[in-house]
């Protein structure tokens, strides 16, 4: 096998192991009947909001999820009538409208979030504490890497 052809060879597997690589699967029963779309914002609500800042403009959210503003509006829709989410206007400009956690938003986003941890323990555990540090430090190489690629 010449260099090329093991080159392609190598980027074939990695390819097909990374749309293999499965994704986080809720097993919460509190977040029964929401999409992964909504289960997403939830959880990053909870993880950039504190006691500071208690809810996020629809652009701050668009730009965590990587989605547009129309997108996040659309999620936020669903969630809102579903009493896990409150709109709220910025208190110096009315025009603003602001994204924050209802209890039960939180309540859901808590167990998503244990729920998420819990698996990733399993795997951390499942692979064992050199190989889990390997992992997470080629992980992070990895998208190093790829967010270098789109820098100026």
């Amino acid at each position: 096998m010449n260099e090329n052809s093991s080159l392609d060879f190598t980027y074939d597997v990695l390819f097909r192991l990374i749309k293999r690589f499965p994704p986080l699967k809720v097993r919460t029963s509190a977040l029964n009947g929401l999409t992964q779309s909504e289960h997403r914002l939830l959880a990053t609500l909870m993880l950039n909001l504190d006691d500071e800042h208690t809810a996020l403009s629809v652009t701050e959210v668009s730009n965590l999820l990587q989605i547009t503003p129309a997108g996040v509006t659309h999620l936020a829709n669903s969630l809102e009538k579903a009493g896990y989410i409150e709109r709220l206007s910025a208190p110096n400009d009315r025009r603003l409208v602001l994204v924050g956690l209802t209890d039960r938003g939180r309540k859901a986003a808590e167990a998503l979030i244990a729920d998420v941890q819990a698996q990733l323990s399993g795997l951390l555990n499942h692979l064992g504490e050199d190989d889990g540090q390997a992992f997470m430090r080629l992980i992070a190489r990895a998208i190093d890497y790829f967010e270098s690629q789109f820098e100026a």
